[in-house]
């Protein structure tokens, strides 16, 4: 049976070496083993992969053998795109190309669309008020660009703003409360290590009600950040994990970014760092 799934290995020794998933592959330390290595944590057969019901799937090759998959103990499992799979010493993470495809041509797609709403009416927040004028203009319930100085005042006004459309926007109570986490922690990061806390600065918030979607961009005045490797890395660590190692580098949002990336239907940057869009949605 073809697959589009492949197996990254993430050990810095071979890290970007691929394996295609197949039917009856087997890793260990035999000779009957397709992929073999030799290590004190590796069983003769430790882990066998194969496809039940054209669904993939790995489990242990012997009784003794430890398989984890994203740092749960288990003897089989199937597997989804972004796992991650660690058999012994060896850790892979799961890549579904096909998976890749759909969520780069959604993606792309989500860019176009804040590249247009980039030309669109910018509202001051600071000077207009927003919560009248969407009372009495449905079309700015649905799509609508502001800027707000950044300072914590206005920061708090513009979530209670945001809050509202939300609720009003008919999503799930769940997802309103998803939509709002990323909002929150998005436009404090914007503020607190884009702009380092200096009030001079502004933040630019698009907000898209597509009726089945809910997408919000924000935009600071800051350089931008390696939002990459960032991300990579807190995709394949816990959060407690993630959070202390960005405190001992000088840096927060470890906690943070963890609970954006399983909140958020999508996340993208642009390349410098200093927009970022989400989306979630509405059911």
């Amino acid at each position: 049976m073809s697959s589009a799934l492949k197996l990254e290995v993430l050990n810095p020794s071979f890290k970007g070496k691929t394996f295609k998933f197949k039917d009856g592959l087997q890793l260990g330390t035999s000779e009957a083993c397709q992929i073999r290595a030799q290590h004190p944590e590796l069983k003769p057969v430790h882990m066998k992969m194969y496809f039940e019901e054209g669904k993939p799937f790995v489990e242990i090759g012997q009784d003794d053998a430890h398989l984890f998959v994203n740092g749960k103990d288990v003897v089989r499992s199937e597997l989804r795109h972004n796992d991650l799979v660690t058999a012994g010493p060896i850790k892979f993470k799961v890549i579904d190309e096909a998976m890749i495809s759909r969520s780069a041509h959604r993606i792309d797609s989500l860019l176009a669309e804040v590249e247009k709403a980039s030309d669109q009416e910018l509202l001051d927040f600071a000077k207009e008020d927003l919560f009248y004028r969407t009372s009495k203009d449905p079309a700015l319930r649905t799509c609508i660009n502001f800027v707000i100085p950044s300072k914590d005042k206005f920061i708090d006004q513009a979530q209670v703003f945001l809050a509202r459309l939300v609720k009003n926007s008919g999503a799930a109570e769940e997802k309103i409360d998803a939509f709002m986490t990323c909002a929150k922690e998005l436009i404090l990061n914007a503020h607190r290590h884009g702009h380092k806390y200096d009030e001079s600065r502004k933040i630019i918030i698009r907000y898209r009600d597509t009726g089945a979607v809910l997408s919000l961009s924000i935009e600071d005045e800051g350089p931008g950040f390696d939002h990459k490797s960032l991300l990579d890395s807190i995709r394949q660590k816990d959060a407690a994990t993630s959070a202390r190692e960005r405190y001992l580098a000088g840096g927060f949002g470890g906690l943070g970014f963890q609970l954006i990336t399983k909140l958020a239907r999508e996340l993208s940057y642009n390349d410098s760092g200093n927009i970022v869009t989400f989306t979630v949605d509405k059911n």
